[in-house]
């Protein structure tokens, strides 16, 4: 019963420690300590340390998506993101803070969603509104192919 206590507290740890983290995001903390916060983070969540008597199993450690951090979100793609919403393993918590950091969705707004599956249709019609734009952009500075076949 002990042990069970045990790995359920380091659960509870690295909880706070993400929570923290995503304040720190959220008060636009220096990005050098946000990179070093999510670097440790990381490095906690991989680990099968005996200091921290994880409770997560190797497969299911295997199948988590990495945690992005802001910077990383702003930089990704928008095929990996449509990968990242799409994906069953993606928490509603991972799909907020990609509408709100990516997208700039309002933080009050995700008590609208009252499912996940509706915070994934909206990410969908985010991620496809911000391809359109990017054609009409590529096309307005004529960076596109214009290629018609009769």
């Amino acid at each position: 019963m002990a042990d069970s206590t045990s790995k359920n507290k380091d659960g509870v740890l690295l909880k706070v420690l993400t929570a923290h983290y995503h304040s720190l995001v959220s008060a636009r903390s220096d990005e050098t300590v946000l990179k070093q916060f999510s670097n440790l983070l990381r490095f906690l969540k991989r680990q099968d340390a005996d200091f921290l008597e994880t409770s997560i199993s190797k497969k299911h450690e295997s199948s988590r998506l990495p945690v992005l951090t802001a910077e990383e979100l702003r930089g990704a793609s928008l095929d990996d993101l449509d990968k990242l919403v799409n994906a069953d393993e993606t928490t509603r918590k991972d799909l907020e803070f990609i509408a709100i950091e990516r997208f700039s969705v309002p933080r009050g707004s995700m008590r609208s969603f009252s499912n996940k599956e509706m915070l994934v249709e909206k990410l969908r019609a985010l991620i496809s509104n911000e391809r359109a734009h990017d054609t009409i952009g590529a096309i307005a500075r004529g960076e596109a192919k214009h290629t018609v076949d009769f």
